[in-house]
């Protein structure tokens, strides 16, 4: 099948022709791209195509990494979700998103970034000196404007009742403000910030951030989570969440708002010993093993009372790792004193355990990989110090750290998004980096992009992003 493709950029509209075909080596639908030239009667099919070789070339900027991001956030509609909350302010916002996108360093180092870069085209009339900057990330940090944009996001992003995962992490600073508390992070202490992130369990789509000082354990946190949720409109039936939620307080608050959880069982509850002790001996038997991937395991269900409340707990063992940690626990008692024989032996017992709870019966084969699913909201953390460079916080205070925050999780929505649609053949940092190597001429009103090479183009089909060879300013 052969259509025409019509784009327009700056004054001019560009016509291209697709043609449709299947790729018989790749098992494949692709398309072919080839240029028409600019548009001089679009009833009748004339186009024009025009040479630039007598123009003077003005600059050569990076192109493929910005104009990709460009392309993409509007085909998928994020922009028009900016546009509709920032208003006049999203070309400013947009640029920031692009530059912790394309190279996410220190925001001091934007300017030098977007001056070589296609994005000072795309947003002519952005000035992005460091005071700009900081008087912008302000303004993110408004309450009611951040209110506004959930109000309008997460209706649209929350796809499904399929449940919600809520995690936190711990974000090391020295910044002097009262956010700034001594902390527990991993397993040192520290003086932090703590970041909880709301995560659809379907998409993997981050619904909600909140920050909270250093000193607030995340246990205390789970009740105004839910209430602010609600208030934006999710009002889901799942939760899955990590031991450090686990309170009685959280649990029975969860039953009265009939909202089912997975969660892990910490080891200092008297429950867990009581499991323990009652369960342990006759786990390991052939009728309570199961595959996890490449791992086998016994996972053994009981139905228990949970603050009063009818809950269900799930023994696991990993007999792999219980190998292992039995062995460095003999290794580091055998000449134990200090403690009874009845205490190592309980101590012994628990190697390679991990205990389950729900309020919601669930098959010994779907237990675990339900329970990971939690891990979606750790690789977002991941992403965000990793990839988007969430740390260091190089802000001063707690309005632009609000507005900081806030603009990094914009940028990680418009991260999820390409990843999402890349699937597991490529990277975000991989595909931008083969981007940005296309480069572009400018000059006074026409722009000529550089032939792509081979590995550009594939990755441009794959994302369904038309690239021009020309365009207008």
């Amino acid at each position: 099948m052969t259509f025409i493709r019509y784009k327009t950029f700056g004054k001019q509209e560009y016509a291209y022709q697709i043609k449709a075909y299947w790729d018989s080596k790749a098992q494949k639908p692709k398309q072919k791209t080839v240029y028409l030239g600019v548009v001089v009667d679009k009833s009748k099919n004339i186009f024009e195509k025009r040479l630039s070789i007598q123009k003077q070339e003005k600059l050569i900027l990076d192109f493929g990494d910005s104009y990709f991001i460009k392309e993409f956030l509007e085909k998928v509609k994020f922009t028009k979700l900016i546009e509709e909350v920032f208003e006049d302010k999203k070309d400013f916002l947009l640029s920031l998103i692009n530059y912790r996108l394309c190279y996410p360093s220190a925001m001091r180092f934007s300017k030098v970034w977007f001056d070589g870069n296609y994005a000072k085209i795309c947003y002519p009339n952005i000035d992005l000196y460091s005071q700009r900057i900081s008087d912008f990330l302000k303004l993110l940090g408004d309450e009611s404007l951040q209110r506004r944009f959930f109000q309008k996001y997460i209706p649209k992003y929350a796809e499904s009742n399929e449940g919600i995962i809520i995690d936190a992490t711990s974000l090391p600073n020295q910044i002097h403000m009262p956010l700034t508390q001594w902390g527990l992070s991993g397993e040192e202490i520290d003086k932090q910030i703590r970041f909880l992130l709301v995560v659809d369990k379907k998409n993997s789509m981050p619904l909600f951030f909140r920050y909270f000082a250093g000193n607030i354990v995340d246990v205390s946190t789970l009740k105004n989570t839910i209430k602010e949720l609600q208030k934006f409109g999710i009002k889901e039936n799942y939760v899955y969440m990590d031991a450090g939620f686990f309170s009685e307080d959280n649990i029975l608050e969860l039953y009265e708002q009939e909202v089912n959880f997975l969660t892990r069982l910490p080891s200092m509850r008297t429950i867990y010993k009581e499991l323990i002790n009652s369960e342990i001996k006759n786990i390991e038997n052939y009728e309570n093993a199961v595959s996890y991937g490449k791992r086998a395991l016994f996972i053994k269900q009981k139905k228990i009372n949970l603050f009063g409340k009818d809950a269900f707990a799930y023994i696991v063992l990993d007999p792999e790792r219980k190998g292992r940690e039995t062995k460095n626990f003999l290794l580091q008692n055998i000449k134990n004193k200090e403690n009874s024989i009845e205490e190592l032996k309980y101590e012994m017992s628990k190697r390679g355990i991990m205990i389950l709870v729900s309020s919601f019966n669930l098959k010994n084969e779907d237990v675990v990989p339900a329970y990971y699913v939690r891990q979606t909201a750790e690789k977002l953390f991941g992403f965000s110090k990793d990839d988007l460079s969430l740390l260091p916080l190089r802000v001063h205070n707690e309005e632009s750290l609000r507005g900081f925050l806030f603009m990094q999780f914009l940028t990680l929505i418009a991260f999820v998004h390409i990843k999402n649609k890349l699937g597991k053949d490529h990277n975000v940092e991989e595909i931008l980096l083969k981007l940005r190597n296309l480069k572009c001429k400018v000059y006074d009103d026409e722009i000529i992009i550089c032939e792509p090479n081979r590995q550009q183009k594939e990755i441009l089909e794959k994302l369904d992003i038309l690239m021009p060879k020309k365009l207008g300013i």
